[in-house]
């Protein structure tokens, strides 16, 4: 269906975006801003996102920020500078510079013309959150002097501060819209929330509170507004609020399936590695199993014991020297033993692996039934590249903005408040959000012998808040960040986001090789925004650091 929509919107856009662009006499025959549909304008948008963010290249948002992260295992260099190359983000610039934001303005423009501001209320709120990602990945980047066609061939770029306090501007002008759009109110054809205008300004209120919660270190103010947005109780709290792309299970013409279970789950097996050290932290950094972990995963083959050194050559490697004892190495499962042994099977990457690729793509573990609408584990140990037969059949989600990430965001606001308490009730209430969407998202493909009972989900809460109230101030912190870099699993910018801003959680795996580099603040300029302008440099290195963040260099990522 999106391609669809794709296709009859480009077709209708192509002759107002040329004459924009190119200068071209205007076509009394073509399709102009003034006359083009706002309807399916805003469907391309909707679609377009969920392309920017996730896709089957691997370079949409969250593809290029995970493996930093450690949600899925960074194996294209073990030094942080040369993981992704300038031409990693052309995509991404692309997506953002040439259709998102040129189709966001003809909205915005257009929708205050007509005096819809049900409209121009989604499209500010989506532009707003569009610019706070530019800045939150790339640092300054063009804004003043961007989307002018000819008249500007070569933008310079503005200051990121600058940029992010304007992208709080476009958010409260959205604000004002949505709250002068009668509740009743419904847009056509929105992907996100069925049109309702209500669940929109839930949004923006829940990305001002995002805002000013990654600003607080610059800004003296941010605890005051949170505070303000929290006590008019007008936000995402809720999952029936979520903010998420739904994707849908039809296999060609066109493929709507979620991109991550079409490439693990057709034909050859997964193209990525899990990372070790994700499964490994559901399973045997605590006493008690994550509630979560047959829903993230799935394991194809559950006993790695037996391989050799062609389909698993690391495991004939010593643990590397550089590295504490107890971290997972080779497979995440492979200590754990024989395939009696309940985690056998765990076998994904370690951070920085970038060694060849062997014939493991049938053996190796993929992703399960949340996000991507693939398969729940119950211990069937089966290869699943079956033609898209498996699990939820790809109708997946991409989470985007989860209540669970906002209880989290509270929480880490209120322990900076100095208010411990608030913070160990929202840090609860986030944990236990997040294992009951992901369970709930999983409840009609889950083994019913596997799903976790409310004991053992109690049990696993209970632990992480004894850890929380053993802890200082710092430790409290590193609790909250710890269970929100889980928790937003499938999507890896809000973890970078927090790991840069808060320099936690601490003690994740560190790469193989000893000395990789500095971790990245800010990511390269992409190589077709460099090279084809005049007024822009390439940045000296990946160490730049984007505003918000004021942490010292070193801090204690690596």
């Amino acid at each position: 269906m999106k391609k669809i929509y794709r296709f009859i919107t480009m077709m209708l856009i192509v002759g107002f975006v040329s004459s924009c662009d190119l200068d071209l006499l205007s076509d009394p025959n073509a399709v102009t801003p003034e006359n083009a549909s706002i309807e399916l304008l805003m469907n391309n948008i909707f679609v377009e996102i969920a392309d920017t963010y996730v896709n089957l290249t691997y370079q949409g948002v969250t593809d290029v920020t995970s493996p930093f992260i450690r949600h899925i295992a960074m194996q294209g260099s073990q030094f942080y500078a040369f993981a992704d190359g300038p031409e990693t983000y052309d995509f991404i610039w692309g997506q953002f510079y040439s259709t998102l934001l040129p189709d966001i303005n003809v909205v915005i423009d257009k929708a205050t013309a007509d005096g819809i501001p049900g409209y121009s209320g989604v499209a500010k709120v989506i532009k707003a959150y569009l610019l706070f990602t530019l800045v939150d990945m790339f640092g300054d980047i063009p804004y003043s002097d961007a989307l002018q066609g000819t008249d500007k061939l070569s933008p310079t770029v503005d200051d990121d501060e600058a940029v992010y306090n304007a992208a709080l501007d476009v958010l409260n002008s959205g604000i004002d819209d949505l709250t002068n759009t009668p509740a009743s109110y419904r847009l056509v054809n929105d992907l996100f929330y069925g049109g309702d205008p209500v669940k929109w300004l839930k949004l923006a209120n829940t990305l001002k509170l995002r805002y000013y919660l990654t600003t607080r270190f610059v800004n003296s103010n941010s605890l005051t507004e949170i505070n303000n947005i929290i006590n008019a109780n007008n936000y995402i709290s809720a999952r029936a609020d979520d903010f998420q792309f739904n994707y849908g299970n039809n296999r060609s013409a066109p493929d709507s399936r979620h991109p991550g279970y079409a490439d693990a789950y057709e034909s050859g097996g997964p193209s990525v590695y899990m990372s070790n050290y994700v499964m490994w932290t559901m399973f045997g950094e605590k006493e008690n199993e994550d509630p979560r972990i047959r829903y993230f995963f799935y394991r194809q083959d559950c006993d790695e014991t037996d391989e050799n050194s062609f389909t698993l050559g690391c495991q004939f490697q010593p643990y590397p020297f550089h590295w504490p004892d107890g971290f997972p190495y080779c497979t995440a499962s492979l200590d754990w033993g024989d395939p009696n042994q309940e985690y056998g099977g765990y076998w994904g990457r370690d951070h920085g692996d970038d060694s060849g690729i062997p014939p493991d793509d049938l053996k190796r573990t993929t992703t399960g039934i949340y996000p991507v609408g693939g398969k729940f584990d119950g211990d069937d140990c089966a290869q699943v590249s079956n033609g898209g037969t498996d699990g939820l059949k790809g109708q997946g989600i991409h989470p985007i903005i989860l209540a669970s990430y906002v209880h989290f965001m509270i929480a880490e606001a209120k322990l900076a408040g100095g208010d411990a308490a608030s913070a160990r009730t929202s840090l609860e209430a986030g944990i236990r959000e997040s294992i009951g969407k992901v369970m709930a998202f999983g409840a009609a493909d889950a083994d019913a012998a596997y799903v976790p009972t409310t004991v053992q989900i109690d049990a696993y809460v209970n632990e992480v808040l004894a850890s929380y109230d053993a802890a200082d101030t710092d430790g409290k912190l590193n609790v909250i960040m710890k269970e929100y870099w889980i928790a937003s699993y499938g999507n890896g910018l809000e973890a970078f986001n927090g790991y840069r801003r808060t320099c936690k959680p601490t003690g994740m795996q560190l790469s193989l090789e000893a000395n990789p580099g500095a971790f990245p603040r800010s990511f390269w300029y992409p190589a077709s925004f460099v090279n084809r302008n005049e007024n822009v440099d390439q940045k000296p290195n990946v160490e730049v650091k984007v505003f918000w963040d004021a942490n010292p260099a070193g801090c204690t990522l690596q």
